[in-house]
């Protein structure tokens, strides 16, 4: 398409140029030639994009029918009226010039409607202030003096009114279209709105010259050739397929109030020469159309400022929000790098869960929009006062030290600690409050906030009323909410990895499956086991996305293995937060299918504890990866509740039978007894059995010799990353082959 457009545009100059210096003969003839190529060029050129362009192909279909269109009157102009200077009017030239523009109008509206999700009133009285104008203006300039060339004639009144007319039109869609879009509306469409500006204008200046009689035929060809060539030019960009981003607030107000302004001097004009009744309507709907919009942004500021204060307002008490809070906390930054001190005092009521169970909840929330008032009356101007949330409050207070910070915490506490009134009852509480100053204790004003909760709870548990941060005391619960903050990290970065551990079949003494475990490569620490972060990630509430990760990173080492023809299944433990997730089978799916695998390669290991915390949702959830073919076992068999009936309705496709009885069984005819009778069990509801925690010869053998299915353990292999992993795999495949 591209090609194309150079090349028909690279004839159109030569065209242009003949035309330009005044060619005849030969070369005129051929220079006319080149422009009726060239607007055959184009049209070919729109009708490519518009098969390329699944969205807009209607647009671009319209927007070549209407310089095919053109294309003919073009071409009648050339074969008939040899002599332009005497070209009549009416001519035959008039239905394809004429019909450009309703098929050009049309084009322009649908593609306006596919990148604007919806048409506002501000929106539409932009468009409007804005071709109102352009419209006043090439009224005046045009469109009446036209009018008192054509004689009376009807046929010449409606030929010779027509081409300004559309051109006013054709303005007003177009600069009323560049406003509503703004500056983002991308490269086609301000190629395409300032091709078909050029040739509005082009008209214009026409019309303009005819009626005061300085037009010179062929003069404007130049401004016509530029404006078609920009139509070319925005066929060969690609779209943008986001919706252009408009101003907010008073800038919006920008562009019809120079608008505005341009009309009134128009109608100012006007006033003064005696102008043209046509465009001084058209400039005085300009105006009044700028008042509304006016009015409007008026009235959407307002709005907008209501809305962006009760965003930061908390609704019952009438404080600041949460947001208010980590506004000023950021705020605070920047104090605190200067070396201001900023104390940060987190307050929580103490009882008052029992007021809320005992009086219901209208009583807590009559406490708790009475403690607003009477907080504020101890505190600075520029001191904050904001609830968290709950029955928690903040204070950020400026210039204190820990002795100003511990005096003002009292004061806030026997405030606090008189009778709160509801009902014509006296309702008492108390209140725990923590303090953190900065940059002492934190650089960050968002941590002083995790320091002074870490203090608050202290001075709840200590009874001692209100408490600062000490890290001797409280830094514990700071370490952990630095770790926690890694471990984030990490999860969403690349700290974590995979060890593998190989799961043989017995049956065929062969490795088909692997279970994935994973560590955490910490930075500082080094590799850090599960046993280490786990109960973190459970605490933090990481267990989820955690689970996630690690699938993730397991199914994409098994699409790798897999390009290497090496198919193994792996297993990986399920977190609680997973099985009673109900998105969790379709997000598995998600991933199996991103990496191109079966479903049968997953194996997901849940432990007894999980299927009982909620087993209702669990079968769901389980029930449903089973659906899609994901392999699920039941990890760590015998340790909990042992159920047989959510054996039978589970659905299980493996019992993995816990260490504890595996690594006994040689030496414990009771341990045996739970792995035989386990076993029988398993292959009697068609499950497979799987054995962890194989640490030597013998237990294999007494496992093989009682039919046990896989097995897994330290005498097997340990968990290896995945090139070792390869390694053990390729050592171990030359070995057989040699012994066999």
């Amino acid at each position: 398409m591209r090609l194309v457009a150079a090349a028909v545009g690279a004839l159109y100059l030569v065209a242009l140029g003949a035309t330009v210096f005044g060619v005849s003969g030969v070369l005129a003839v051929a220079a006319g030639g080149g422009q009726s190529v060239f607007l055959a060029g184009l049209t070919v050129v729109l009708v490519l994009r518009a098969r390329a362009s699944a969205t807009d192909r209607t647009s671009w279909l319209l927007l070549a029918a209407g310089v095919a269109a053109y294309f003919a009157g073009s071409l009648v102009w050339h074969l008939v009226y040899h002599d332009p200077a005497a070209l009549p009017r009416p001519s035959w030239c008039d239905p394809g010039f004429l019909a450009f523009y309703p098929l050009t109008w049309l084009a322009l509206v649908r593609l306006l409607k596919a990148r604007v999700r919806r048409l506002s009133a501000g929106m539409l009285l932009d468009g409007l202030v804005t071709g109102l104008t352009a419209a006043a203006f090439a009224a005046a300039l045009a469109l009446g003096a036209s009018l008192q060339l054509t004689g009376g004639s009807i046929s010449v009144v409606l030929a010779t009114a027509a081409y300004p007319i559309a051109d006013v039109l054709l303005m007003v869609l177009v600069c009323g279209g560049l406003v509503i879009l703004g500056r983002g509306a991308g490269g086609c469409w301000w190629w395409l709105a300032g091709g078909l500006a050029v040739f509005a204008v082009a008209d214009t200046v026409m019309a303009y010259g005819v009626v005061h009689g300085g037009y010179v035929v062929g003069s404007l060809d130049v401004a016509y050739g530029l404006a078609l060539v920009c139509l070319g030019v925005a066929a060969c960009i690609a779209p943008r397929t986001e919706p252009a981003l408009r101003p907010e607030g008073m800038t919006v107000l920008v562009v019809p109030a120079a608008c505005a302004f341009a009309a009134l001097g128009l109608l100012f004009h006007g006033y003064q020469q005696g102008g043209d009744p046509v465009a001084g309507g058209l400039a005085l709907g300009a105006v009044l159309a700028a008042l509304a919009r006016t009015a409007l942004t008026f009235r959407d500021v307002r709005a907008l400022a209501d809305s962006r204060r009760q965003a930061r307002t908390d609704e019952l008490t009438g404080l600041g929000n949460r947001r208010t809070v980590y506004e000023a906390l950021r705020a605070a930054d920047e104090k605190l790098a200067a070396g201001t001190a900023v104390a940060v005092l987190i307050i929580d009521l103490d009882r008052f869960k029992e007021i809320n169970d005992s009086l219901g909840h209208a009583a807590g929330d009559a406490v708790l929009r009475q403690v607003g008032p009477r907080l504020a009356g101890q505190l600075r101007s520029s001191d904050l006062l904001a609830r968290l949330g709950g029955d928690e409050f903040v204070v950020v207070a400026e210039d204190l030290d820990a002795e100003d910070a511990l005096a003002l915490a009292a004061r806030l506490r026997r405030e606090l600690q008189r009778p709160f009134r509801f009902g014509g009852m006296g309702l008492t509480v108390d209140a725990s409050i923590g303090i953190a100053i900065g940059p002492g204790h934190a650089g960050s004003a968002e941590e002083l906030l995790q320091l002074a909760d870490l203090a608050m709870y202290s001075s709840k548990g200590g009874r001692t009323g209100p408490a600062v941060y000490d890290e001797a005391r409280d830094g514990s619960g700071r370490h952990r909410l630095e770790d926690v903050a890694q471990l984030r990290r990490a999860i969403e970065g690349d700290e974590l990895v995979l060890h593998y551990q190989p799961k043989l079949t017995l049956s065929t003494g062969e490795v088909e499956g692997v279970e994935a475990l994973v560590r955490w490569q910490h930075p500082v620490k080094g590799l850090v086991f599960p046993d280490q972060f786990i109960e973190l990630a459970e605490s933090a509430g990481l267990m989820a996305p955690l689970t996630t990760r690690v699938i993730e990173m397991a199914l994409a080492q098994c699409r790798a293995w897999a390009d290497q023809d090496r198919w193994l299944t792996v297993a990986v433990n399920v977190s609680p937060s997973n099985l009673v997730d109900e998105d969790f089978p379709f997000e598995v799916a998600r991933l199996l299918a991103a990496h191109d695998l079966p479903a049968g390669v997953l194996v997901l290991e849940v432990t007894e504890s999980l299927l009982m915390a909620d087993r209702e949702r669990a079968e769901h959830v389980l029930g449903r990866l089973r659906d899609f073919g994901v392999g699920v076992a039941i990890d760590d068999y015998g340790t909990g509740y042992s159920s047989l009936a959510y054996l039978a309705t589970l659905p299980v496709t493996e019992l993995k039978l816990d260490r504890a009885f595996i690594s006994e069984m040689t030496g414990s005819p009771r341990a045996e007894s739970i792995v035989t009778s386990t076993l029988q069990l398993a292959h009697a509801l068609g499950l497979a059995f799987v054995a962890e925690g194989v640490e030597d010869a013998g237990t294999l053998d007494a496992l093989t010799f009682l039919g046990c299915d896989v097995v897994q353990g330290y005498h097997v292999s340990r968990p290896l990353p995945p090139e070792q992993l390869c390694t053990w795999l390729a050592e171990r495949e030359a070995a057989s082959t040699v012994s066999g």
